[in-house]
């Protein structure tokens, strides 16, 4: 995306005659990735993010410098060094979609980026066979689930292969089963952010009120005990009277405006209305224009992976929760 809409990035270049100096440049693979994993643009500071490997190989010895180390072995981490374009919570946070989206390295153990189709379980699930990623082909309207390991490994049968629509919409009802409480709680907190945000900046306006007309009234006193024949003190009580003044009447025409803007109050009508919504996410998630990649988005929220097995005739799935949990179904 930024290639094609011609946004340049800084790179360091190495040249014999200038040295290292800082060029824009289209960025590649590797200009976007090395950023997104530097601890510098989260405001951290860190030292031994990498390693040497020394091997022997035909019986000379190999270095293989350069090598990335977990981050919990880095040498030196410092965090909150500088000002992050991110918080360290979202850099950590990043690392672990970016790690997730590498299918390119160890694909049997990620779940690999969102990709298109109208499947939404691709990445997600694993064999519980032989323990390999599921593929996902498409033929005709439909598409399916398969898992190639026996076949690639032992030259055997596929191990499992089954249609993809009646799985997905059991892992969907399931997910949505979960999730409907949580949309109820949410519909809840909007409920209480609608006043307790208006309050909290009310009760903010009313305490910096509160102090201008301490220091506006201490002001006063200052300028009507000083000796009317020193003039030059009180004229200078008198401009910070006046500037007390200012800031007490510039807050009271907030306070002001902030209660003509309040909005009125959510009749029982609108309250019922709003919680019927946070209840019924079964009509968000298929409404015509929620994508399958934001249902995809949606699961992966939700999912950890989904291990699928067939016995019997029947397809036997187990949901890993993100939080630790798992679900039993049986189609």
């Amino acid at each position: 995306w930024l290639r094609d809409e011609g946004i340049a990035l800084p790179v360091a270049c190495h040249t014999a005659a200038e040295g290292r100096s800082i060029v824009w440049r289209l960025p590649l693979y590797n200009t976007v990735h090395n950023i997104l994993t530097n601890p510098v643009y989260a405001g951290a500071y860190a030292f031994g993010r990498t390693m040497s490997k020394v091997s022997v190989e035909d019986g000379r010895k190999r270095v293989n410098r350069g090598l990335r180390r977990p981050l919990a072995e880095w040498d030196v981490l410092l965090k909150d060094q500088h000002e992050g374009y991110i918080s360290w919570s979202q850099f950590e946070r990043n690392q672990q979609v970016i790690a997730d989206n590498a299918t390119g390295k160890g694909s049997a153990a990620v779940r690999g980026a969102v990709r298109r189709g109208e499947l939404l379980l691709a990445g997600l699930l694993r064999c519980g066979h032989c323990g390999r990623k599921l593929y996902v082909g498409y033929g005709g309207k439909a598409g399916r689930y398969y898992c190639q390991g026996a076949l690639v490994n032992h030259g055997t049968e596929r191990c499992i292969s089954f249609g993809g629509l009646r799985v997905d919409h059991a892992v969907g009802s399931e997910v949505l089963r979960v999730l409907k409480p949580l949309g109820v709680n949410a519909a809840a907190k909007a409920l209480e952010a609608q006043t307790s945000e208006t309050s909290a900046t009310q009760r903010q306006l009313d305490l910096a009120l509160q102090q201008a007309r301490f220091s506006a009234a201490h002001a006063r006193r200052q300028y009507d005990a000083v000796d009317p024949d020193n003039r030059l003190v009180a004229g200078e009580l008198e401009r910070r009277w006046n500037e007390a003044l200012q800031v007490v009447y510039r807050l009271e025409g907030e306070v002001a405006a902030l209660e003509a803007r309040k909005p009125a109050p959510l009749g029982e009508k609108e309250r019922r209305h709003l919680l019927q919504l946070g209840a019924d996410l079964e009509v968000a998630w298929s409404h015509p224009a929620v994508t399958a990649a934001t249902r995809k988005r949606i699961l992966r929220t939700a999912l950890h992976e989904i291990v699928v097995r067939i016995e019997g005739g029947l397809i036997e799935v187990v949901l890993h929760w993100q939080g630790g949990d798992h679900t039993a179904l049986k189609l």
